[in-house]
């Protein structure tokens, strides 16, 4: 198998830095479903048949596919999975979200390791960004909440200490309540999370739903609400509309924002699993 040559099918802009970085690192990328750009860098536009009939290595994008469809929103038209599938057969597959490609053996990026710490600060940056663009106030000063409590809730929740939110954390267990005080927040159970009166700004980072009805009824005020959980995502967005709740789901922030760092993310992963699991040497 030629590890040196990869494919890269559609994706956003992360796709294009991790072509950028890959090539910097001596790889020979070829890249389909970006037909409307005119030029980026030495990218080697193609189709996706030649794409897939030179590389062994093919890299779909982090954010999976979507109905049965690889989104290329640099080209006038996605990728059906079913006009892949027989050209993926004996490839090494690259993405996010496995589960998604259906019948299609993939390496998912979002599980390794190295990728999520990697990937947690430009959701963090991405989550405050997001909160400065639709939050009417002063983030400096006002009382957050962070639900959840991994990589991206620690790195977010450091960012608002850093310009001087005062910061709740909301978890499920008690064993790290010791270490989100030692952090500087206040520590909450997520169990007994019956409200989110009293905070300005509310982020649920946790793949689950944690804003249910019951909790936006009890809640007094008009606190922002920013969703980074995965489609469905972690809130009642039908009660939230009907109550009147200001409600962001901000998915792909470091696409968004960061394409870059995402974009290099992806492809040092992709560097990194060729080496550690397949043995191959640049």
């Amino acid at each position: 198998m030629n590890f040196r040559q990869i494919a890269i099918l559609g994706g956003d802009k992360r796709q294009l830095f991790a072509a950028a970085r890959l090539e910097e690192s001596g790889f020979h990328v070829y890249s389909a479903g970006f037909d409307r750009l005119e030029s980026f860098g030495n990218l080697r536009l193609c189709s996706v048949d030649e794409a897939l009939s030179l590389c062994d290595v093919v890299l779909l994008p982090v954010t999976g596919a979507k109905g049965g469809e690889v989104v290329c929103p640099f080209s006038n038209k996605n990728i059906m999975l079913e006009d892949i599938a027989q050209g993926l057969r004996d490839k090494l597959v690259f993405a996010g979200k496995a589960e998604s490609f259906k019948g299609i053996d993939v390496i998912d990026i979002l599980k390794d390791e190295s990728f999520s710490e990697k990937n947690a600060l430009p959701t963090a940056e991405g989550a405050l960004l997001t909160a400065m663009e639709n939050y009417e106030g002063d983030i400096a000063g006002c009382d957050a909440l962070v639900i959840g409590y991994g990589r991206i809730g620690k790195t977010l929740s450091r960012l608002l200490r850093a310009v001087k939110a005062r910061v709740s954390v909301s978890t499920r267990g008690e064993e790290k309540a010791e270490k989100i005080i030692l952090d500087g927040n206040t520590p909450i159970n997520t169990s007994s999370l019956k409200t989110l009166s009293g905070y300005d700004i509310v982020f649920n980072t946790a793949d689950a739903l944690v804003i249910d009805g019951n909790i936006l009824m009890n809640t007094d005020g008009d606190p922002l609400i920013i969703d980074l959980a995965s489609i469905p995502g972690g809130v009642d967005f039908k009660s939230a509309r009907e109550l009147g709740f200001c409600v962001v789901h901000a998915l792909a922030l470091p696409a968004r924002y960061s394409p870059l760092s995402a974009g290099r993310a992806v492809s040092d992963t992709v560097i990194k699993k060729l080496k550690e699991e397949f043995n191959w040497q640049a």
